[in-house]
């Protein structure tokens, strides 16, 4: 009979987190949590997986692995009232756009950058901006197609 079920819990979760991978190890970091007062806790990998697209998706601080030419430029961009969960005493506690939001935004680049014919995005950029009633955001990108000499 277990006496203590959450040390054989964890006894279990850490066999079996050893038994995975000894390489990657998942971490655990807190940040504030105004609203409630304390700390939020935070679990994961501590990196993103990258996705990987039917065209090339280069981000501005990086060369595209050919030469090309640009077929438009493509931008997207909003502007959303503030929420009532990202106030609270007239303090903003949240800025700019969750990740998966984030993810949904490249995707609709990319998937026009290929409507268009696009070898690959390249030069892709975000940006984020608040005001006392809202945030907003700015993707920006070029959709090129490569040339071969």
């Amino acid at each position: 009979m277990i006496q203590n079920p959450s040390k054989w819990a964890l006894g279990l979760l850490l066999i079996t987190g050893i038994s995975c991978s000894k390489h990657i190890q998942p971490n655990t970091y807190y940040s504030p949590d105004f609203k409630n007062g304390g700390v939020e806790r935070h679990d994961g990998l501590g990196f993103e997986i990258p996705v990987k697209y039917a065209i090339d998706v280069v981000y501005f601080n990086e060369t595209p692995k050919q030469s090309y030419e640009l077929i438009e430029s493509i931008s997207i961009s909003d502007e959303v009232p503030l929420t009532v969960n990202q106030t609270q005493n007239d303090k903003m506690l949240y800025r700019g756009v969750h990740q998966n939001k984030k993810k949904e935004i490249l995707e609709k680049m990319v998937s026009k950058a290929e409507e268009l014919g696009a070898s690959a995005l390249i030069d892709v950029k975000y940006s984020v901006y608040s005001t006392k009633d809202a945030n907003g955001y700015q993707f920006t990108g070029k959709a090129v197609r490569y040339v071969v000499k």
